[in-house]
């Protein structure tokens, strides 16, 4: 009886060598492929790896943020910053100076004013008289604080026509740097190109008039003449 486990004409073949794979993958054969990849593969060498370079932005990046977070939120590294009953002490830099302000003057016209000057400054013909172009608006800003604080009442003339009506005191109850900026405003709008109004000059003339009543045309301009 033939033995078919021996015959190489039955075993299976590799394609590539015509050969059974018995022969080409015999223990020799396998010991010389393993040699090969073994030579294939890097040799471990001694030193450090070169880090990529993702990581190294990332951990710039973090280090950069640590640093700005720490200089905004540090407190100079004192712990009375942390300390919710600690007394802050803040610096005393006093008052800030007055300084004019004919947009303020602007909003504060508009409340106590234009009503009847209306916002353009022409006022009301035959009720209201204008300011824009206004003779008592010119020259002495003393005249113009005067009206704003007490008011006026009776006959006025104003640009050659003649006006009878009601002016209340505004002003009385404002601050003086209300005042210097209503001031300033009527001084500097609609065309008129006269001076700014300091809130000390508002308060000399305050207290220089006292709480009287209205003025009349005839009284203010002996006081503060109009010139031509």
């Amino acid at each position: 009886m033939n033995d078919r486990r021996h015959d190489s004409r039955n075993q299976p073949r590799n394609p590539a060598s015509g050969r059974p794979f018995a022969e080409d993958f015999s223990d020799g054969k396998l010991t010389e492929v393993h040699s090969q990849l073994a030579r294939e593969k890097e040799e471990p060498q001694e030193g450090f790896a070169s880090i990529p370079v993702f990581i190294v932005f990332v951990f710039c990046a973090f280090g950069f943020w640590a640093g700005v977070y720490l200089t905004r939120n540090s407190g100079d590294f004192s712990a009375a910053t942390f300390d919710l009953d600690a007394v802050k002490v803040v610096a005393d830099t006093g008052p800030k100076a007055f300084e004019p302000d004919a947009a303020k003057g602007e909003k504060l016209f508009a409340i106590q004013c234009a009503s009847c000057h209306q916002a353009t400054g022409l006022g009301q013909p035959g009720v209201y008289p204008p300011l824009a172009g206004s003779e008592w608006v010119a020259g002495d800003e003393a005249r113009t604080i005067k009206i704003i604080l007490a008011g006026m009442v009776g006959e006025i003339q104003v640009k050659g026509v003649t006006y009878n009506n009601n002016m209340p005191n505004v002003g009385a109850g404002l601050k003086d740097s209300q005042v210097a900026n209503i001031a300033t405003y009527v001084r500097q709008a609609w065309g008129n190109t006269y001076s700014p109004v300091m809130d000390t000059k508002v308060a000399e003339v305050r207290k220089s008039i006292g709480a009287r009543g209205q003025y009349s045309a005839k009284e203010l301009l002996s006081e503060h003449p109009i010139t031509k």
